[in-house]
């Protein structure tokens, strides 16, 4: 027993939440930011490729943003490095000590020849004395040079004074071109050879003279300089540093990676790893939380400012429901189409429907979070975003006066120009050229104007699936050829002239305390279309007859008060929007049908009736739109009654029945204020001022009782009766109203 009770307690709380606005409302949002969060992460996650380095492509893979080709970058950096030449310290004294070498190998030479003059038979053998005291010498000069015995004997005993004098100056000559170069270990041979190659081409010497000059060449040169490897080291990495950071290799948003049939290179394949272009088996968590954290403050933001400025949003479940479904809509419209380009994003439409349908401060901000989470998907595109925040904010109010079809059309075509003037303004901004620029402005032209194609076109299936009211719905049920108002004219003559009436003093009165006009015009004009099943019984319509006459005062009252249900069915069947049911149904609220109560009390003789029997059973008016319907058609019943249509008389009748109103409590549920009250009276006046002019004041009469008691009008039964007063001021006419 205790399981059960507590399973049933379980259940009542669990109904109880879901039964709840406030749980309802926030399972409406939850369950939007999921569909969202599905609908800009698949459109987020760019398209994914299965390839490797070395395969041939199948697709063409353009960058869906800019991208660096980092090995390429590397690879330029490391060239630039390498280019960059050794620093190098030169030694002028090594250069000094290879000509004084030079000098010195010389005058041993012409030492041993002058000490060990040989005879003038040039055919003589030199003594192999002197040849051992030249290679001694040779080596005390601590060369390399390698000389051959031969070549020795040459220098001693063959060559000429005038030849060797010659050679010396010429060899020298050589060494010092070699010396006043930078010579390293890493270049000695490059910087020697050609020297070497023109001392071998030079036709004044012998061979035998040239093969000495050769070896005294490669063993008197050496590096008068040395590369400072510290210092070449740090200058290379300074020059690879910043050609990595200035000298990138960019790959354009829009430009091929990889062409079909081209095989994927590495660098490539980096650059498809990094935009995350190639199938894994992973998951990019840290991607997918990026965009819900977005979401997640985009839908905080949306609801703080609902919140705080937009509370007759939540009043209803159909205005969230509308609100999150246009949300959705245009996230998946988004999906299908950026992929082609992101100007081609009808983003004006959820603006245009939101303002026209719930309200245009509220289509400004669910604009700028649209916007916002489109760009995602965009890749960023910040053309997109700056274009969908400006020209979406200036057409929400553009739409928000627009009350006709006609209207809408010129809104949309006016933001089509503002969306061609903010692409231009982009476009020199980043100096893109003219074609480009031309192109992108067809593009959001033809946007703005199929947006607002759309708007039309969908409009009436929003009206009749979430029985919304528009400006362009409520224009259509003014029109004096609706159905309903062509009967009324036909069936009830009067009741149709009394609505016009009433709808004028409602529609400047609401305007005056910053209503829907034209919503409280489209209710006068229907509220009392109930009339139209007895159209006999009620005053206005009768011409000779009054069944009332022949009836008792509770039936007659039960008729009466029947034309406020019959009016509801007659809207329901025409389907009437909700809106305008309900003040069908509220512009009587619970007042009293005071002529036939009293008649009753009267007749039965009672002083206390039960007047549940008398009062109309609806709700009392809860929009300023429904509660200003009720006081217009109180006010115009009674006015038209009187006799003395002075200017102070109608105030005088006009602020007595709202006084009556507002103390039976008709008025506490429509959030009107004493001073929207203080509106409505001159708003009213300002309207009879233009049907009722002033007349010429007469000196007073003496009238009976029965007539200064405020007897302003003859009952249904043609009678005059001193209790019209009260139902006068109850805006009937002798109890059987025109409301």
């Amino acid at each position: 027993m205790d399981n059960l009770f507590l399973k049933n307690l379980r259940e009542k709380k669990i109904s109880h939440y879901f039964k709840n606005r406030a749980f309802q409302c926030f399972l409406i949002g939850f369950l939007t930011l999921l569909i969202s969060y599905i609908i800009v992460l698949n459109g987020a996650l760019p398209k994914k490729y299965k390839l490797s380095v070395g395969m041939i492509s199948l697709y063409d893979i353009t960058a869906p943003r800019n991208i660096e080709n980092t090995v390429l970058t590397e690879e330029r950096a490391r060239k630039l490095a390498e280019s960059v030449p050794p620093v190098i310290i030169k030694n002028d004294n090594v250069t000094v000590e290879v000509l004084n070498s030079v000098d010195d190998f010389f005058y041993s030479v012409e030492n041993i020849r002058s000490q060990y003059r040989i005879s003038k038979n040039a055919q003589s053998k030199v003594d192999e004395n002197i040849l051992k005291i030249l290679e001694e010498e040779i080596e005390g000069l601590n060369l390399s040079i390698s000389l051959s015995q031969e070549q020795i004997r040459y220098l001693i005993a063959q060559v000429e004074d005038d030849k060797l004098a010659s050679f010396r100056r010429y060899v020298r000559e050589l060494v010092g071109v070699i010396m006043t170069k930078e010579v390293t270990r890493e270049n000695i041979s490059s910087i020697i050879n050609p020297i070497l190659s023109e001392l071998q081409n030079n036709k004044e010497l012998n061979q035998e003279l040239k093969d000495i000059g050769i070896s005294l060449l490669n063993g008197i040169v050496k590096p008068n300089s040395e590369i400072d490897n510290e210092l070449t080291e740090a200058k290379r990495k300074e020059v690879y540093e910043n050609a990595l950071k200035n000298n990138k290799v960019i790959v354009e948003k829009g430009s091929r990676i990889v062409s079909v049939n081209e095989v994927v290179t590495e660098d490539k394949m980096q650059m498809l790893r990094e935009l995350n272009l190639i199938e894994t088996d992973k998951i990019d968590y840290i991607f997918a939380l990026g965009i819900f954290v977005l979401l997640v403050f985009l839908t905080l933001l949306l609801v703080l400012f609902i919140n705080m400025f937009f509370k007759k949003v939540l009043a209803t479940n159909r205005d969230v429901i509308v609100m999150c479904l246009i949300i959705v809509m245009m996230l998946i419209i988004a999906r299908f189409t950026y992929m082609y380009s992101s100007l081609l994003i009808p983003f004006s439409l959820a603006t245009m429907l939101l303002a026209i349908l719930i309200d245009k401060n509220l289509a400004i901000v669910v604009n700028f979070t649209l916007a916002v989470a489109i760009s995602v998907m965009a890749q960023g595109d910040f053309t997109f975003l700056y274009m969908a925040l400006i020209s979406g904010t200036f057409t929400a109010f553009l739409v928000s006066k627009a009350h006709q079809r006609i209207a809408l059309s010129t809104a949309g075509l006016i933001s089509a120009g503002i969306n061609v003037l903010v692409i231009v303004a982009f476009g020199l901004i980043n100096k893109n050229e003219l074609k480009s620029i031309a192109y992108d402005s067809l593009t959001v032209f033809a946007n703005g104007i199929i947006s607002a194609i759309i708007t039309i076109g969908m409009l009436p299936i929003w009206e009749s699936a979430f029985n919304l009211i528009t400006p362009f719905k409520l224009m259509e049920l003014a029109n004096p050829n609706h159905p309903l108002l062509k009967r009324l004219l036909m069936e009830a003559p009067g009741t149709y002239h009394h609505s016009l009436m009433v709808g004028n003093l409602a529609e400047v009165a609401v305007e005056s305390i910053g209503g829907n006009p034209l919503l409280a015009r489209v209710g006068a004009y229907y509220h009392d279309i109930g009339k139209l099943k007895r159209p006999n019984f009620f005053k206005e319509n009768q011409i000779s007859e009054n069944p009332h006459d022949r009836m008792s005062p509770s039936l007659s009252a039960a008729v009466i008060i029947s034309h406020v249900q019959d009016g509801v069915k007659l809207a329901e069947k025409y389907k009437l929007p909700r809106i305008v049911q309900n003040i069908i149904a509220q512009h009587h609220g619970t007042t009293l049908v005071t002529y036939f109560y009293h008649k009753a009390k009267k007749e039965n003789q009672q002083e206390w009736l039960d007047e549940k029997n008398f009062r109309y059973p609806w709700t009392r008016p809860s929009s300023r739109e429904a509660a200003v319907v009720m006081l217009a058609d109180s006010v115009e019943a009674a006015v038209r009654s009187m006799t003395d249509r002075t200017e102070s008389k109608i105030k005088e009748v006009v602020t007595k029945i709202i006084k009556d109103k507002l103390e039976d409590r008709q008025l506490n549920s429509s959030e009107l204020t004493l001073n929207d009250l203080e509106k409505i009276v001159n708003s009213f006046m300002k309207v009879f001022s233009g049907f009722f002019h002033a007349r010429e004041q007469y000196p007073d009469i003496k009238i009976n009782e029965e007539a200064d008691k405020g007897n302003y009008e003859s009952n249904d039964n043609g009678e005059t009766n001193a209790m019209a007063h009260n139902a006068v001021a109850n805006g009937e006419k002798g109890g059987i109203e025109n409301g």
